[in-house]
């Protein structure tokens, strides 16, 4: 029998979650599940810092629409018909969390009764409920009714590539199907990523008062569990202000945005992982040499004539703290990887370790270093924008490297140049190799850019490095040479500076209303 409870009031579900689950939540927990209910919303969103206990808050939810409100949801479809209370998590792996956490609660000895099967992604429940936990990139309706929606870090869904994944597309497929059901809710719980995307339009949409069921609640990590100490906040907070800002105060921040188009990204892969060598091709291979808990990866490329730059195979090694990378195994799998790509030249930073440097060339290798700052890194990512932009770079589908790659973020520093490094909690051993791969490799055709320019004069203008005058709007060609050269000439049209129109990258890039640098 479905556990029944009083009617729904500010205190029905925290009441549930601790006297049925044995699971006190915190207050500002409490409060906010409570006001969905109590005030009737229809689409909650919660914008709360990280720890803040989001996928629990999800399975209490889940849990609580599946027993105590299982009647109110089978009364809105005909007798046997499926009903689903939907979960979706950023990946398999967050999915299988929220699952242990809904099945814990479902073990309560006045809910147990209840469990009719149980597998990795479904508990079916005797009462004709299905708890459905599911990835982002496989979730759908399944051809079920679905009363209720619950998308945990909506902000970071991840596709089967590893790559985000448009949370909009997850909400158009399932929102709809709760539409039915006159007690449907939609829960939507993220930390904040970027301050555009769907995400911080949903919140943005729902705080403007125009929707009477849809609300939105913002919670730092402090206040939604007092159980994380405020001298570790603090730690994290000196660390990165900006990233603390954002994941612990759960705040919008304008500067922190992604590096590369995850659409750019895709487009540039192709299906084979790895392409045979070509003979008398020169290739280089860039390491990023790590031995506990980041990976060794080493990507190998080359150039063709045209100027494309192909990645022809990725490869890594991974070590903990407890089984480290084995240093003479991994340049001797290096050397064999070298050699197979025609003796490929070896590039490396300042920070590889001398005894590697010395492994290599010891090995036969030709290795060279190459400064890594982070003003070298903007740079590389400027180079890789403009083979992205340009169809000029090929790589293979290499999970980690794609969900590295689109996952990078830039971020502003007080230089002014910014800082280019993955999210808190991520790496970005692949993408490094890789920028310094096609930094290396992609070489700017420089007088094709200048051409384009000169035409540019002789029809509109002359160059000169006097101070601007008042800037006149006027939109250059769609092309993406426009942006390779870098000197510190501006771009001037009857007396006044060119505004770039189509570059929307970091400084280094031509941001809008920047003169172009030629």
């Amino acid at each position: 029998m479905t556990p029944q409870a009083a009617p729904i009031n500010e205190a029905a579900v925290a009441a549930f979650s601790r006297d049925v689950l044995n699971f006190p939540l915190f207050p500002k927990q409490a409060a906010i599940v409570s006001e969905i209910y109590s005030d009737g919303i229809r689409e909650a969103i919660l914008r709360t810092g990280r720890r803040s206990g989001k996928g629990r808050v999800a399975a209490v939810v889940a849990t609580f629409e599946a027993t105590v409100r299982a009647d109110a949801h089978l009364a809105a479809v005909p007798p046997g018909e499926r009903v689903s209370i939907v979960v979706v998590a950023t990946s398999q792996q967050q999915a299988r969390i929220v699952h242990r956490y809904v099945r814990k609660f479902l073990g309560a000895p006045a809910l147990a009764p209840l469990v009719a099967r149980d597998t990795d992604d479904e508990i079916e429940l005797t009462n004709g409920i299905v708890i459905a936990t599911v990835p982002a990139h496989a979730a759908a309706a399944r051809g079920s009714a679905v009363p209720v929606v619950i998308m945990d870090e909506a902000a970071w869904y991840q596709g089967r590539d590893g790559s985000p994944l448009d949370a909009k597309e997850i909400y158009d497929a399932l929102a709809p199907s709760t539409a039915q059901f006159p007690e449907r809710r939609v829960l939507i719980l993220s930390t904040p990523r970027w301050s555009t995307g769907w995400f911080a339009e949903m919140c943005t949409r729902a705080a403007s008062g125009t929707f009477a069921d849809m609300r939105t609640w913002h919670a730092t990590t402090a206040e939604m569990n007092p159980r994380i100490s405020p001298a570790f906040l603090e730690q994290e907070r000196a660390k990165d202000p900006p990233a603390f800002r954002r994941e612990y105060e759960a705040e919008f921040d304008s500067g922190i945005g992604a590096v590369f188009e995850g659409e750019l990204v895709r487009a540039a892969v192709r299906e084979t992982e790895r392409l045979p060598a070509i003979p008398d091709v020169r290739y280089t291979m860039a390491i990023d040499p790590a031995f506990t808990g980041d990976t060794f990866a080493a990507i190998v490329g080359h150039a063709e004539p045209s100027g494309r730059v192909v990645v022809d195979v990725v490869q890594g090694w991974h070590g903990t703290r407890g089984s480290p990378v084995q240093v003479d195994r991994t340049l001797d799998e290096l050397a064999v990887l070298a050699g197979a790509y025609n003796n490929a030249a070896v590039l490396t930073d300042q920070y590889g370790a001398q005894p590697i440097r010395q492994g290599l060339a010891a090995r036969g290798l030709s290795v060279s270093e190459k400064p890594w700052t982070n003003e070298t890194k903007v740079d590389a990512v400027a180079a890789v924008r403009r083979c992205l932009y340009s169809g000029r770079l090929e790589i293979p589908p290499t999970r980690e490297l794609i969900s590295e790659l689109v996952t990078l973020e830039q971020r502003p520093t007080p230089s002014g140049r910014p800082r280019i490094a993955a999210p808190g909690g991520s790496h970005d051993d692949y993408a490094t190799a890789l920028l310094a791969l096609v930094n290396e490799l992609e070489a700017p055709s420089r007088p094709g850019i200048l051409g384009v320019y000169d035409a540019m004069l002789k029809e509109r203008g002359t160059v000169s490095e006097k101070p601007p005058e008042p800037p006149r709007e006027w939109a250059v060609p769609k092309a993406p040479e426009l942006a390779r050269a870098q000197c510190p000439v501006s771009l001037r049209v009857d007396n006044a500076p060119v505004r770039c129109q189509l570059w929307h990258g970091h400084p280094g890039e031509h941001e809008p209303g920047e003169p172009i640098q030629i």
